[in-house]
Order: structure tokens, then C-alpha cells, then sequence
């Protein structure tokens, strides 16, 4: 053979046995990042997915009455709870295939005369019914319950306290988690979520925010035009460490897709 013939042909040889071979190596390579990536990109989708139906499900106990006595992580310390907490509730009867309806008509009628299953570890003798809940809520409260394994996180545990910090000082009597949907009432306050997409952003809105809530806003320039309350009233029991964690938590909260300040709402119209 001709040496530039056989020249080219050893060059095309070699390209032959080695240019797949770095070809599937760095489609490989890129292959697996490109998994690890979208496999990264779920999860991290799952777990805020997750998160928010929790929030979600502590903010539907919370509206329903359920945390005055409930908890969803046992008390620490020696101290005996009013009622169990969920994840006690979990952990007795998540494999139980008739716990759901079980428990639901439990929550929904009561068990004054009923089992009392958990007698001696609790301070209540036996629950209330409670006449605020439906059964579409109890349905997913329970099954929230119900799937509740291990300690909750932190994030979890922080709104949890916060939404208890809020309900127990008052803050829920007048202001909701989330904006009035589908009804022409007017609200007493604005809802959580609407305070955080209007003050979001704006220079010394936390300082502001700690302010109304400790002093009250009466001397204030009137914000929320679509709101029954003409002023906020002072909370002078609260302590300012409390204030301070109720306000942080609101500023923090998710609130994608909020109206950032409401249209009035016209009198006539409720």
C-alpha cells in the first residue's frame, strides 16, 4: 500500500476506535449530570410541595379550633398534654385500614361516649365534638395526620408556632392565613398573605410592621381601604420578642399570586 495511502488509513482507523468511545464517555458524563440534576430539581420540587400542603393542613387546624388542645409533636418534658399530639395519633393507628373513618367521625361527633383511648396520658377526659368542622375538612385532617411519621422539620415547626403564638394572642380573630375568595364580605382585617405581598420589598417594612403591631395603628395613615377595621388596636401584652417572631413569620410567608393590595371593595356590595 502507498505510505500516504496507508497514512490515512491507520489516521482513519484510529479515529474509527477511539472517536465513539470519547463520544458515549462524555454523553455518559453528561447524561448522569443531567439526571442528577433533574433528580435534584424534583426533589427539591417534592419537598417544598410537601411543606406546603403541611402549612396548609396546620393553617385548616388551626382556623378549625384543633390546636387548642392538639399539638403535632409531643411536649417536651414531664408535662401531660391536654390531648395527643398527631404524631402520637399517627403512630397508634397508621396501620390500621379503618383508622380514616374511624377517627373522622371521632373528630366530628366527639367521644364523650365513645372509647376513651388515651386515658391516664392526656389531661381531657373526652373531646368535644366539633360543630365547626365538615366532613371534607375532617377527611383531610385526619389524613394529614395519619401520613405524619418522624419529627417534623424545623420550617414546619416554626409555622406551627407561629400560627399558635398568632391564635392564642388574639391575631386571628381579625385577620385570616389567606384573601377572602368567592364572597363579597368585607374582611375585619387583611389576611397574612396580603401583608406580606404589600410590604414585600418595601424599605423598612419589618420596622414599621413591629411598630403597628405592638402600638396599634390609630395614628397611622390608613392603608387597607378594603377592610372593616378603620385602625389596628395596640397589643400592649405582647412581648416584643413575640412580636417580633409573628412579624418575621408573615413577611416570610409564601404569598406567589396575591393581589399586593386588594381592590376596595365598594360599600353595597357585601
Amino acid at each position: 500500500m502507498h505510505q500516504g495511502r496507508l497514512c490515512c488509513y491507520v489516521y482513519e482507523r484510529r479515529r474509527a476506535q477511539t472517536a465513539p468511545a470519547i463520544c458515549f464517555d462524555h454523553l455518559e458524563r453528561t447524561m448522569k449530570l443531567a439526571i442528577l440534576r433533574a433528580g435534584a430539581t424534583l426533589a427539591f420540587a417534592f419537598s417544598s410541595s410537601v411543606v406546603a400542603a403541611d402549612e396548609q393542613m396546620l393553617e385548616l387546624a388551626t382556623a378549625s379550633g384543633c390546636f387548642i388542645c392538639h399539638t403535632v409533636a409531643p411536649p417536651a418534658g414531664s408535662s401531660v398534654a391536654l390531648a395527643p399530639a398527631y404524631e402520637q395519633v399517627a403512630a397508634r393507628y397508621r396501620d390500621d385500614p379503618e383508622a380514616l373513618g374511624y377517627l373522622v367521625d371521632r373528630v366530628l361527633k366527639g367521644t364523650a361516649y365513645q372509647d376513651q383511648n388515651w386515658g391516664g396520658a392526656v389531661n381531657m377526659r373526652f373531646m368535644p365534638p366539633n360543630v365547626n368542622v365538615d366532613r371534607e375538612d375532617a377527611d383531610k385532617l385526619v389524613g394529614w395526620i395519619l401520613s405524619l411519621e418522624g419529627a417534623p422539620d424545623s420550617a414546619l415547626q416554626r409555622h406551627e408556632g407561629a400560627l399558635a403564638l398568632a391564635a392564642t394572642n388574639g391575631c386571628m380573630i381579625c385577620h385570616e392565613m389567606n384573601p377572602l375568595q368567592g364572597v363579597k364580605a368585607i374582611p375585619l382585617a387583611p389576611s397574612f398573605r396580603e401583608i406580606a405581598a404589600y410590604y414585600d420589598g418595601k424599605p423598612e417594612a419589618r420596622e414599621h410592621l413591629l411598630d403597628s403591631v405592638k402600638n396599634g395603628t390609630v395614628t397611622k395613615p390608613k392603608i387597607w381601604e378594603n377592610v372593616n377595621m378603620r385602625f389596628m388596636p395596640p397589643n400592649i401584652s405582647l412581648r416584643d420578642e413575640d412580636v417580633a417572631t409573628l412579624v418575621d413569620w408573615v413577611m416570610a410567608l409564601e404569598h406567589e399570586g396575591v393581589t399586593a393590595h386588594p381592590t376596595e371593595v365598594k360599600p353595597g356590595q357585601n
